[in-house]
């Protein structure tokens, strides 16, 4: 049986005859020739076969064609089997009015139709009128027509080989195609008819006959969950009607779970049985890649919504144009309000929580007019920050950023508003805000603090000096007045000394704000660290009529590991301050004792007392601080740089201490300083090594007193300086001890005259840094550099007035065998020489 219903047969023959009949038109007729259709028509002469010959055949006639009516349209069908059909039609034929000729006849037409792909070819017409030239006592042709039978026999013949050739192709067709075709019947058992290859190796099965042996009915495989409504489109299903497309999961012969797509329809088959026929194709791949696809927009529009949530809690779109909203992000819960409705009514809405001074501009940017307005202006943003009353009544932060929206199908002006609640943000700006103002105050209190530092320093400075030049003057008018001269140079020296403790200080300062204060751990005897310290301290308390007391406490070791030098620094500048502040008959002690001992240290607590003016509690919170001073103006005679006990501070952070201060106005102070020392005995016990502590060093201590003369008499030295002033000072101090003295104006100068001298001519080179021609670190390189030992050896002191540690480590670095800082102690420069004298 064909594919094709009788209805559409006939449809195609009835289109057939009105186009020829009334419309006088050949082309859709010869359009559905096939190669090889045979025509008989009512006349004698009236055949042709192939569809060249048919179709001049029916050209040549074009030009006597009638327009006529056609009615009383009558068909029979057929299906002759193998995809052909017959359609035998009779109609009534009358010519139109406007015709030049007049027809009223029967007209008679018999079509075969062959199927071809998906539609119907013409394979034979055979129209016919009445025949007039029939005799009347015969009631058909018979000559004729058994000619005419043969013809047909012998055609039919030809199309039932024709069609057994197709056949075999589509039964190869059938076996081969890359999809399974199931046919099944239409009663409720749904019984298993017919099944290609495809099908049951889709399945997984080896053969059909193990496929039916399982499979009765293909509804069997059809999953539980899918049965209802699949069973809903079978049984909805009409005979040649439309097909009904679906896809499903099912589950294989092994379990494997796959996807198919099925095309269902009612049809008849070849058998002439009424049939539901599936065709399905394996879509696993496609699914899988579709699944995957949706799981990665599934996880991506959350991604987004999670961000869009945290970015913008509120998001509403808007259509200007039709003065709508609708609300499809709402993570807020500040506010309450129409998911949807008219925008303008939100905005009034909105409008009357806003804090009164930002309604007039809030309704002046996001009004519907105002917003239609600024669009057209070709603005596309609009963005404000207000405050907003929540349900509560409590006013917050918010953003509101409307941006205009592209659309691509209607005029309609749409845009998008992203709201987001701004109090965190607003918080935190008033905080930077705060702390930006803090930071101001404190930079213009240091400032300040610096200039009053820089104020004091002027006077400090300008005070010795202002001694050194009137005591110099004084010097020279009474010079012939051995003892006012004599008090003139005492004075110069103290003079000279207080402004050299000025400079130490601000040096001490910058050497720790750079983190290039080093710390020394070296032995240290503690009676003879005590005993230097009283020296200092006694007479001066003495001067000033003040009582100076010291205790030590038991348990106190006679030798600790730690920066001595350091820790005088800092009793020196407690003490010190403690005179300073401390009036004509007042009393300062200090107190030490060990406040405990912990993993190989003891830590001891210095505590510096006095009876002095004291300080206000405001003060004691910025006492530590660099450049500050209580009152300055009120105390003129306290001269002082203003950092020593900043200068204490840190120096006892270095030394992993700590320092305290208690004070009231006119009651005096009290200074605690707690310093950890290594007990000597731990780091012997534990083989630790204490740095720079030299073999006899008690025994040198005694070796040299500062103030004891040495003789130089005979030893030979090379001065390098480039300033006049310098080389007549050092010449001057060195020949009093007996030394002579050559002196180079450059280094350059010094190296040619170290060459020139034999090997061993000089005690030692002191050279200074800073020089024109060749600077002291070049020159002492080339003099290490020459050949002999003698350059190699000979003792070079640096004499400077850097007095920082990178220019020390640059000495050292270039071959230097001691660092002088200026301005030149005569006391420290004989030590370094006695030291040479004595190797």
């Amino acid at each position: 049986m064909g594919n094709r219903s009788l209805k559409e047969v006939e449809n195609l023959a009835h289109r057939i005859l009105t186009t020829y009949f009334c419309d006088s038109d050949l082309e859709f007729m010869i359009s559905t020739f096939a190669a090889d259709i045979i025509w008989l028509g009512g006349g004698e002469k009236q055949k042709a076969e192939g569809r060249e010959t048919v179709e001049a055949c029916f050209r040549a006639g074009k030009d006597d064609m009638i327009a006529c009516s056609m009615s009383e349209e009558v068909y029979h069908s057929m299906d002759l089997g193998g995809g052909c059909y017959l359609c035998e039609g009779i109609s009534h034929l009358q010519s139109k009015p406007e015709s030049e000729a007049y027809l009223d006849v029967q007209q008679r037409v018999t079509f075969i139709f062959r199927e071809k792909g998906d539609a119907l070819e013409t394979v034979h017409i055979h129209n016919s009128v009445p025949y007039a030239e029939m005799k009347d006592d015969e009631l058909f042709p018979v000559e004729a027509s058994r000619a005419e039978y043969q013809r047909l026999k012998s055609a039919l013949l030809e199309k039932n080989q024709e069609l057994e050739h197709q056949t075999q192709f589509l039964e190869q067709l059938y076996n081969t195609v890359p999809c399974g075709i199931i046919q099944f019947s239409k009663d409720p058992r749904h019984q298993l008819l017919s099944v290609n290859p495809m099908t049951w190796k889709f399945y997984g099965y080896a053969s059909e006959e193990e496929y039916r042996r399982n499979i009765k009915s293909p509804l069997q495989a059809v999953e539980t969950q899918d049965l209802d409504w699949i069973m809903s489109i079978v049984e909805g299903l009409k005979l040649n009607g439309e097909t009904a497309s679906y896809h499903r999961e099912c589950i294989k012969k092994n379990g494997e779970k796959a996807w198919i797509n099925v095309a269902m329809g009612r049809i008849v088959n070849s058998n002439g049985q009424e049939v539901i026929q599936a065709v399905f194709t394996d879509i696993t791949e496609q699914m899988q890649i579709e699944k995957a696809q949706e799981r990665e927009r599934i996880l991506e529009n959350r991604s987004l919504r999670a961000a869009i949530y945290t970015a913008y809690p509120l998001i509403i779109s808007i259509n200007l144009t039709k003065d709508s909203y609708n609300c499809f992000v709402d993570g807020q819960n500040f506010y309450v309000f129409s998911k949807e409705g008219k925008f303008t009514s939100f905005i009034e809405q909105c409008a009357d929580s806003t804090y009164p001074s930002y309604q007039e501009e809030f309704v002046s940017k996001f009004s519907q007019e105002a917003l239609l307005q600024q669009f057209a202006k070709g603005e596309r943003e609009v963005y404000m920050e207000l405050k907003t009353k929540d349900l509560r009544g409590i006013y917050h932060w918010v953003s509101v950023h409307v941006i205009y929206v592209e659309n691509p199908f209607s005029d309609d002006v749409l845009a998008i508003s992203l709201v987001k609640i701004l109090d965190s943000q607003r918080q935190e700006q008033a905080k930077q805000e705060q702390l930006l103002r803090d930071a101001l105050v404190s930079a213009k209190a240091a400032n300040r603090a610096k200039s009053d530092f820089l104020s004091r320093m002027s006077h400090d400075i300008r005070t010795p000096m202002n001694a050194i030049i009137g005591m110099s003057a004084i010097g020279q008018l009474k010079a012939t007045d051995l003892e006012t001269v004599k008090e003139c140079f005492h004075k110069i020296d103290t003079s000279c000394k207080y402004l050299l403790s000025l400079i130490n200080d601000v040096l001490d300062m910058s050497k720790i704000e750079t983190d290039k204060m080093e710390m020394n751990f070296e032995h240290f005897d503690f009676a003879s660290f005590m005993d230097e310290l009283n020296q200092i301290i006694c007479p001066q308390a003495e001067e000033k009529g003040i009582r100076f007391e010291v205790r030590q406490g038991e348990g106190l070791e006679t030798g600790y590991i730690g920066d001595a030098l350091r820790m005088k620094q800092i009793l020196m500048n407690l003490l010190s301050n403690a005179l300073k502040f401390t009036p004509l008959g007042g009393e300062i002690s200090l107190e030490i004792k060990e406040k405990r001992r912990s993993g190989g240290f003891s830590y001891l607590q210095f505590l510096v007392r006095d009876t002095g003016i004291g300080m206000s509690e405001e003060f004691l919170e910025k006492v530590f601080h660099p450049f500050e001073q209580e009152a300055p103006g009120d105390a003129r005679n306290y001269v002082g740089s203003g950092l020593g006990l900043s200068i204490v501070y840190n120096l006892v952070q270095l030394m992993g201490g700590s320092v305290s201060v208690k004070s009231k106005k006119q009651e005096g102070s009290v200074f605690q300083v707690i310093i950890p020392f290594q007990l000597v005995t731990d780091a012997l016990m534990t083989g630790q090594k204490v740095d720079s502590l030299p073999e006899n060093a008690a025994e040198d201590e005694n070796l040299w007193q500062p103030d004891t003369p040495l003789s130089l008499t005979g030893q030979r030295i090379l001065l390098a300086e480039d300033n006049e002033l310098n080389q007549e000072i050092a010449r001057t101090l060195l020949e009093m001890q007996g030394a002579v003295v050559d002196v180079a104006d450059n280094g350059q100068e010094a190296v040619e005259q170290f060459q020139r001298q034999k090997p061993g001519a000089y005690l030692a080179i002191l050279m200074d840094i800073r020089m024109p021609v060749l600077d002291g670190i070049e020159a002492t390189k080339q003099i290490r550099s020459l050949e002999g030992e003698d350059g190699r050896q000979i003792p070079i002191l640096a004499m400077t007035a850097n007095a920082f540690e990178e220019d020390r480590k640059k000495a050292y670095d270039a071959g230097m065998s001691g660092y002088l800082i200026k301005p030149l102690d005569i006391n420290t420069l004989l030590s370094e020489l006695k030291n040479l004298l004595m190797k």
